[in-house]
């Protein structure tokens, strides 16, 4: 796959799970009612002081990992800054919206 195709790929994640959160404002909540369906999927769920993680290990020990974050707003939304392995096996945090490393404070912020 290439970066691009990737790119894309993690954009389509990245809805996927928006629709996730849909009618939730507890981080609390979210991660307790969720847990066992993204356990089913392989996916990772865990509850953070002011996130919930969500590790999506792929192939060859590669991952993605989507932050739920709390908005300005009171609802619950997906950061658009994830942390993943990069084509060089790399750990890096990166903005999927931008297409460009990010900052670990940006996963707070940035939805």
């Amino acid at each position: 796959m290439t970066n691009k195709e990737r790119y894309a790929m993690m954009r389509k994640r990245h809805t996927f799970l928006s629709e996730t959160v849909k009618g939730y404002t507890s981080l609390e909540e979210y991660a307790r009612d969720r847990d066992e369906w993204f356990a089913i999927r392989g996916i990772n769920l865990e509850l953070r002081g002011n996130c919930v993680s969500l590790c999506n290990y792929l192939l060859y020990n590669e991952y993605e990992e989507y932050f739920v974050v709390p908005t300005s707003d009171g609802h619950l939304a997906i950061s658009h800054v994830i942390w993943w392995q990069n084509d060089v096996c790399a750990n890096e945090i990166f903005n999927i919206l931008e297409e460009e490393i990010a900052n670990e404070d940006d996963i707070l912020t940035s939805y």
